[in-house]
């Protein structure tokens, strides 16, 4: 986090800055264009986009700060007598770290092995960015491993190490656990000055448009800038053995550093040579053994557009009203794994699918342009039942889970005087990654097969629903209720029951079209591939048109039991399926429209249906809007 003596919120690039236009010449003895019109944003108005970081020394793997590192083969943090460690599970575990520029490095891994009965002894190979930095044997017992790496292997910015491991624990009924590790330091080569204090974070001062980057720091971020945009200063002071160095990664794949070494007036081209509006993404580091770079007069210089250009017109989203006091709704959440919008009949799609859907939608607003925030369930969850994004609530890789810090829907609403429920039959939204917090009532419902669980289709899940909706008519209970109900029909393998097969998908045999792996689907040939990829379409049909009779079973039983009409609810999915849109199949490998394309249809409580019956809106919604638009509908902070 930066610390700065003020904070605004990114203004990304917009004319209208106070004080910002200006028919200047550009810094650093360069014509503007004659007198063309220029923007110039000051820091303050692009501060909050602006990521401050520290070259990464060390991780203490078991601690709570090392999780922004681990990305993948982790499992939850242990403790021993006299240490905290986290086992690297299954072939391989990454993690990340940080570094101002590359250097020649010694990193010096601590850990022990699992104590396999017998068989090969355990072995690490690291890689790092890809590409091989050697191996070593590790036993039992607490050992620090020490890998010289050249500056070669690493570069500025973050930088990707894999452990790979000779084997894992494979006895059944077991987690595949291969080796413990408690720590990794990234230690200078010996002989080379190297500070030994921990580096400082920059400091912000939009006062006066000074950035202050102590040695062993940076700054990044992202930003749309136009054509002919520049980043620009008046001054660079530099003490110590501190260095600074721009970099600059552009659209186009086109990459450009800079070592700045002038005291005086600059600028650092951020467009290159892009004909139109594009993302950029730029770094100001500070390399170096001690001392600081100080920035003043720090700001992004651009044209302004055309006067005779209009600015693009979007419809206003709409504003939900909180309901007045003693009438909070019942709040619902209907959530399809793996539904794609564009196979239901209210976005379109020809095949008779979502009889159910398509009549709740006449009765509700249906977002046309729905996004996940993820192509697979459970950073995507995570994120609808938090309002965070993936990288923010940290529950994005398979080992991962919602950061313990935070505070989910089901909480906030438990505090205003909510009763929350979640039912669900995906693997992936259990207590083990910490979709727990929050719930009166929580159930993972799954059928038990040997080793392996399978899930309940929607139909099994409504009796579950059902039942609990009468314990609370039984009790008399008068609180509102948060309800999700997460089902799993349409998700592979694709057995829809044979009333619905016999009405979409006739004739296929499921047992060859339901249950290849992606892998051996992408090894099929062409003509091949495209008749399997019909086939499994049409089972996916039938699954949708199996979960939309259990949809429309729920509403009968909200209806039955007087709830229908003091309940908001929303359906949506996690995430969509690809059948060879793109030359793939399933999800989680990509993020084409297929895949984020998402279906969002909310009905409100009868009191406030009038006007939006059969209302669509093209303004884009998210799954992060999810949980602000449930609190704002409770009347919740």
């Amino acid at each position: 986090m930066l610390k700065a003596t003020a904070l605004v919120s990114l203004l990304a690039t917009a004319a209208g800055v106070a004080g910002c236009r200006a028919p200047a010449a550009a810094p650093g003895g360069k014509s503007a264009a004659g007198t063309e019109e220029r923007e110039r944003i000051e820091l303050g108005a692009f501060a909050a986009a602006l990521r401050g970081w520290v070259e990464t020394a060390a991780i203490d793997i078991g601690g709570p700060a090392a999780r922004k590192h681990l990305r993948e083969g982790w499992a939850s943090a242990e403790k021993s007598a006299t240490t905290s460690f986290v086992w690297g599970a299954g072939a391989m575990s990454r993690l990340a770290f940080e570094l101002v520029e590359p250097r020649d490095l010694e990193l010096a891994l601590r850990g022990w092995s699992f104590p396999f009965a017998g068989g090969e002894s355990q072995r690490v190979e690291l890689r790092l960015n890809g590409r091989a930095a050697g191996g070593q044997a590790i036993g039992p017992d607490a050992t620090t491993l020490r890998f010289a790496v050249p500056a070669a292997l690493l570069r500025a910015g973050e930088n990707l190490l894999e452990l790979r491991y000779r084997r894992s624990n494979s006895e059944p009924g077991q987690a595949p656990w291969a080796v413990a590790w408690d720590g990794v330091r990234f230690e200078p080569v010996r002989g080379r000055p190297e500070s030994t204090a921990r580096p400082e974070l920059p400091e912000i001062d939009t006062a006066s448009a000074t950035l202050t980057l102590p040695a062993g720091s940076a700054v990044d971020a992202t930003l749309e800038v136009a054509p002919g945009a520049f980043l620009a200063w008046d001054a660079v002071v530099t003490r110590g053995s501190a260095r600074f160095t721009i970099a600059v990664e552009r659209e186009t794949l086109e990459a450009v550093e800079r070592r700045v070494s002038s005291n005086a007036a600059a600028d650092f081209d951020l467009a290159g040579s892009a004909p139109e509006r594009a993302l950029v993404r730029f770094a100001l580091r500070a390399p170096g053994a001690d001392g600081e770079v100080r920035v003043s007069g720090l700001r992004l210089e651009q044209p302004l557009p055309k006067r005779s250009e209009d600015p693009p017109q979007f419809p206003p989203a709409p504003t939900l009203q909180p309901p007045v006091a003693g009438a909070a709704p019942n709040l619902i959440l209907y959530l399809i794994d793996t539904l794609r919008a564009d196979h239901l009949g209210c976005y379109g799609y020809p095949r008779p699918t979502s009889p159910q859907i398509d009549r709740f939608a006449a009765e509700s607003i249906l977002f046309t342009h729905g996004r996940a925030q993820s192509s697979w369930t459970k950073p995507a969850v995570a994120t609808i039942l938090t309002g965070l994004f993936p990288t923010a609530h940290g529950a994005q890789l398979r080992s991962q889970r919602i950061h313990e810090s935070v505070e989910s829907l089901a909480e906030r609403l438990q505090e205003t005087g909510y009763e929350t429920a979640l039912f669900t039959t995906n693997a992936n939204i259990t207590a083990r990654f910490g979709f727990a917090q929050g719930w009166d009532t929580f159930r993972y419902l799954a059928h038990r097969r040997g080793r392996k669980h399978q899930h309940f289709d929607a139909e099994e899940v409504n009796r579950e629903v059902f039942a609990w909706l009468a314990e609370r008519a039984r009790r008399a209970a008068t609180k509102p209720f948060l309800l999700v109900i997460h089902t799993l029909d349409p998700h592979d393998p694709y057995r829809p029951r044979e009333e619905f097969r016999r009405r979409l998908a006739p004739g296929i045999d499921v047992d060859s079209s339901c249950c290849a792996s992606a892998r051996a689907l992408g090894r099929l040939d062409a003509t091949v591939a495209e008749s399997r990829a019909a086939d499994m379409r049409a089972l996916y049909d039938a699954e949708i048109a199996q979960n939309d009779a259990a949809f429309g079973d729920l509403l009968d039983e909200l209806d039955r039991r007087k709830l229908g009409a003091s309940s908001a609810v929303l359906l949506t999915s996690d995430h969509g399926e690809e059948f060879l849109d793109h030359g793939g199949w399933k999800h989680g490998f990509t993020l084409y429209e297929e895949m984020l394309r998402i279906p969002f249809i909310l009905r409100l409580p009868e009191s406030g249906r009038a006007g939006t019956a059969g209302r669509i809106i093209a303004t884009p919604v998210d799954q992060v809007d999810i949980a602000p638009t449930f609190l704002a509908l409770a009347g919740a902070p």
